[in-house]
């Protein structure tokens, strides 16, 4: 199967359609306000609204029957209140939620409730296979570096330091995916110690933040399918 892409941080549309056609299966909305990448909901609702008429052209309705698996969008909170969270999320309409705070497992059980759930967590030294097994009922756990900001950082963590069996015997049903520093230039290097099932770049794509390199995200893309190959 192939590594998912998810490019994080949209916040235009031209942008969104760009990383459609360049391959992404993921784009992230920001909703952090403290993010320089933090949208409104008008436009996350116009950035929606080109998402699905773009995956409707594609053969994606699902109504048509195509087995053309749709680009989901997903958006990121930290820290949010649950109900203000669902709300935004059946607003847009999401297909993802992610939590990249301090939520409970509790927090993520409400909100699964009627969203697939990604749990990002921060990979530092209380980090283990045990406290990953806290979010079995996510639908994804990400790996993220620690940054004060909540992501977005740009840095890379030890993807080697990571027992990587140990988190995949913990969460067997959840898919594993890989953020944090990510770039054109080390994707392959960090796929190969980790085999996610996703990966996730924001910052190694852009110009300038918030606003995507349609350069990057195609040499992204390309160093993602290649590294799949074993041509990095």
């Amino acid at each position: 199967m192939s590594v998912e892409i998810k490019i994080c941080g949209i916040t235009r549309v031209e942008d969104a359609e760009a990383a459609m056609e360049l391959g992404a299966s993921m784009l992230g909305l920001n909703f952090y306000p403290q993010s320089p990448r933090c949208i409104s909901l008008e436009r996350a609702q116009e950035i929606a609204r080109v998402v699905a008429f773009k995956n409707r052209k594609a053969g994606c309705d699902p109504l048509s029957g195509m087995a053309t698996r749709p680009v989901r969008l997903v958006g990121v909170f930290v820290n949010m209140d649950i109900p203000d969270v669902l709300r935004i999320a059946r607003a847009v309409p999401l297909d993802m939620v992610q939590l990249h705070g301090d939520e409970s497992p509790a927090d993520c059980q409400a909100v699964a409730a009627e969203f697939r759930v990604i749990r990002a967590v921060r990979v530092d030294a209380k980090f283990s296979a045990e406290r990953a097994a806290e979010f079995a009922i996510c639908r994804a756990l990400l790996l993220d570096t620690p940054s004060a900001q909540h992501g977005g950082s740009g840095k890379s963590f030890d993807w080697l330091a990571v027992d990587w069996n140990g988190v995949r015997s913990a969460l067997p049903k959840a898919k594993l995916m890989l953020a944090g520093g990510l770039n054109a230039r080390n994707v392959g290097e960090a796929i190969a110690a980790a085999n996610p099932d996703a990966v996730d770049v924001c910052s190694g794509v852009e110009s300038t933040k918030g606003i995507k390199s349609l350069y990057e995200m195609g040499k992204f893309v390309a160093a993602v399918r290649a590294a799949e190959w074993g041509e990095q």
